[in-house]
């Protein structure tokens, strides 16, 4: 502004032009004597009247400096002005109130001549602060949407806010539960040693608390939170904290904490600008939470596509148990997860994962936990509502049962597998950290929960049916032994042992009855302890079945003795009768001794059609051992016929010769035997035949073939004996019979023997059966003609 007038008119008229305008002005001389000021200039300073009276003796502009921040800059910049009076500035005065000044001065030339300095002032304050509003949401805008990824995308919009406003840190912290908050991005280290995680009831976090009951009086609020108090110790510089809640759709969302500088009050302009911020981290967040929960959820569909493809194809059920877990971690976070299987009123934990990091003796304790589920709440409760649940925090929470000497866990989910309308299994999820789990978690478990059963179901199916199909085909094995044998022991030992293999029972015993069917006898046992052997050779818990013919399966039986102390138990037990058309012949008692096992009617079914085919083929055996007998032996006397005497003959003289034994024969012939038919008549001769034989079979040993050689005549053969022996033997014999008495209505019929003897001390290679029979035909002959009743030897 140059003034071309000069003398007093000149200053008139500058007054009048001064006083016109809405800018604060101010005329200085060239010694920084004030000479004329207006209105506006005093109100802007906020100066009393009369303040020009009042610096008359200074007279100076540096009067102003103690309402500037930096007083000695502004007194450094008058200084400079001054020296410099063609030098024409525009700066900021920044005051203690706060208020931002824009400053316009140069030099007043009068003419040729500096007649001092013009001042312009104005405040620019609103201005300043919309522009530095515009500035930090431009800045925070930039970086929220400059980053794809949104969990970054709060990170950069943290540190871009902090930097713009100068913070010495900001937290974004995101609300998760009732009393929970988790930090979501930060800027700052050192003044990250606070949190806002529950404590002790005596401990709260204010600024929390307060975005939870919604009772914030502004969109933001300055607030001393005791969880930020040592932020303001004395060897700290002045800092002012403000807590700025951050809502979605009058949500509680979450909460920024910002550590600024200077003690200033926060004016109306910056929390309007951090209420517009908190809008932009709502949407920041909401968004994040939205990618979050499309991703997380795709990540989690297709881990659920697998493991629905996985269990699936297993049909192994411990396989399906050892992938469950598998699957959980790959499906939530989690630092521990377990599998219960429900046995009556108890869960027992089968599976464990994560625990390994409390050490061995903690991990080993877990594996090995038994739940009473009458007794253990979140138990209790799935197995009633079939629906899994969430323990958001496990502290203080009644439903909760802490395992003691683990580690505390925080936050729980369990969810229960159903096969067939019952519950078979527990899956439980843990984490060391509050408020892990979500409803978005429970339904991921319930899902998982639903393919793990219906696997289950597949693997119980296949088990079943796998099983099925080895019974038959063990059923099929047993037919055929049994079938095939003719044996009664070898039968009877595989009935036993294929039978306790087909129910997978840990004991048996088979026996057969007594005529009176009060006994057993030929009894096969298998793992059957003396305890049990004690009653009625180990079928007596079950001895039921030979008086109803009919199979019973009994459970829990506890057995006593009269006079014994200690009672013996058996958790299951299953009896069945032996039976051929309607005879029962024996009876079979099959027991679970160690396990908590229980015989099934199935198992009952299975049993009853070995038993049948039992009782075929021990009737089959008596009959083939009868058919036997009727062929090798004489039908009147009950001595080996001729036929199988020539069977079992050369036999013995094999093995004579083989270990260079000696070996006799003898041939008995019945004296006069036609006279006693003739005289007594042929039922009498018979009786003589059938007495004459018993006794001779009580005098030998069993070892000596004895047998009817035809008519009245006997043959025996006497293993290991000479002829010396044989003579012996030949006269106990003779002498056995002479003395027997055989009484026929009411007659004694007087009967003598004799017999002719031959033995070999040596058979030679040549030697034959028919040589010794010859040598004791002639020694008969001998004795016959001797006159009878007497022994004698071919010489």
């Amino acid at each position: 502004m140059y003034f071309l007038v000069e003398g007093d008119q000149q200053f008139t008229l500058l007054s009048i032009a001064v006083g016109a305008t809405s800018e604060a002005v101010l005329i200085t001389d060239t010694a920084g004597k004030i000479l004329f000021l207006n209105r506006q200039f005093e109100e802007l300073w906020h100066l009393t009247p009369g303040w020009m009276e009042t610096i008359t003796q200074h007279d100076r502009i540096w009067d102003l400096a103690y309402q500037v921040i930096d007083p000695e800059q502004f007194l450094s910049r008058i200084d400079g002005l001054y020296a410099h009076p063609d030098l024409e500035v525009i700066d900021w005065l920044i005051l203690h109130d706060g208020r931002i000044i824009e400053r316009y001065t140069r030099g007043l030339r009068i003419g040729d001549c500096n007649e001092g300095r013009l001042w312009l002032f104005r405040d620019i304050t609103s201005r300043e602060r919309a522009q530095r509003e515009l500035t930090v949401m431009k800045s925070v805008l930039e970086a929220l949407n400059r980053i794809v990824e949104p969990q970054r995308q709060l990170q950069a919009g943290v540190q871009a806010l902090a930097q713009e406003l100068g913070a010495r840190a900001a937290w974004l912290w995101g609300v998760e539960g009732g009393d929970f908050a988790r930090l979501l991005a930060h800027d700052g280290t050192r003044e990250l040693h606070i949190d806002l995680m529950p404590r002790a009831p005596g401990d709260p976090c204010e600024c929390l608390q307060r975005l939870l009951d919604h009772a914030f009086p502004s969109m933001a609020h300055p607030i001393v939170c005791p969880r930020l108090a040592h932020l303001t110790t004395a060897d700290q510089e002045p800092v002012r904290h403000i807590s700025v809640p951050i809502y979605s759709r009058d949500r509680p969302l979450a909460i920024l904490n910002l550590v600024l500088p200077s003690i200033q009050p926060f004016n109306v302009t910056e929390l309007r600008m951090f209420a517009a911020i908190a809008n932009q981290f709502s949407v920041a967040i909401e968004r994040a939470h939205l990618f979050d929960s499309v991703r997380e959820e795709q990540r989690a569909a297709e881990v659920l596509r697998q493991a629905s493809a996985t269990l699936s194809a297993l049909l192994d059920f411990e396989q399906v148990l050892d992938h469950v877990l598998d699957q959980i971690v790959a499906l939530m976070p989690c630092d521990g997860a377990s599998v219960m299987l429900v046995e009556g009123t108890q869960a027992r934990v089968v599976r464990v994962h994560g625990y390994e990091r409390l050490g061995d003796e903690s991990g080993q304790m877990i594996r090995q936990v038994t739940f009473e589920i009458p007794r253990t709440p979140t138990l209790r409760r799935m197995l009633q509502t079939r629906q899994p649940w969430i323990i958001s925090e496990t502290l203080n929470n009644p439903a909760w049962v802490q395992i003691e000497d683990a580690a505390p866990i925080r936050s729980w989910l369990g969810a229960p597998v159903i096969v067939r309308q019952q519950v078979v299994a527990f899956i439980c999820v843990d984490s060391f950290t509050p408020y892990a789990y979500r409803p978005e978690h429970e339904r991921r478990l319930a899902t998982l929960a639903s393919g793990v059963s219906l696997a289950l179901q597949n693997a119980q199916l296949y088990t079943q049916t796998h099983d099925a199909l080895e019974r038959e085909r063990r059923l099929v094995d047993v037919m055929r032994v049994i079938s095939s044998a003719l044996d009664i022991d070898v039968i009877l030992s595989t009935v036993a042992r294929l039978s306790m293999e087909l129910v997978g029972a840990d004991a048996v015993a088979l026996g057969l009855l007594s005529s009176d069917h009060r006994s057993v006898s030929n009894v096969h046992t298998l793992n059957v302890t003396d305890e049990l052997m004690a009653f009625q050779q180990g079928v007596g818990p079950v001895w039921h079945v030979v008086e109803t013919r009919q199979s019973i399966i009994r459970h829990n039986l506890v057995l006593t003795r009269s006079g014994a102390r200690d009672a013996y138990s058996i958790p299951s037990a299953l009896g069945l009768p032996i039976v051929a058309g309607n005879q029962i012949s024996g009876i079979m008692a099959i027991y679970h001794l160690r396990t908590r096992r229980h015989f099934t009617e199935h198992d009952r079914a299975v049993l009853d059609i070995v038993s049948r085919q039992a009782g075929i083929a021990l009737a089959n055996a008596q009959l083939f051992a009868k058919t036997q007998r009727l062929a090798t032996t004489d039908h009147l006397t009950g001595l080996f016929n001729r036929h199988h005497f020539f069977a079992l003959a050369p036999r013995e003289l094999e093995r004579a010769r083989r270990y260079h034994h000696t070996i006799a024969l003898l041939i008995i012939d019945i004296d006069h035997f036609k006279i006693i038919n003739d005289t007594y008549g042929h039922h009498a001769g018979d009786t003589v035949l059938r007495s004459v034989a018993d006794r001779m079979r009580r005098e030998l040993r069993d070892a000596d073939i004895l047998a009817r050689f035809g008519g009245e005549e006997f043959i025996a053969l006497l293993p290991e004996t000479n002829l010396a022996g044989a003579l012996h033997v030949a006269e106990r014999l003779r002498a056995a019979i002479a003395s027997l008495s055989i009484i026929f209505k009411d007659v004694t019929i007087p009967v003598t023997i004799s017999i002719g003897c031959a033995a070999s001390d040596r058979l030679g290679e040549d030697e034959r059966l028919d040589t010794l029979i010859q040598c004791a035909d002639r020694a008969l002959y001998t004795a016959k003609s001797n006159g009878r009743n007497q022994v004698a030897a071919d010489p």
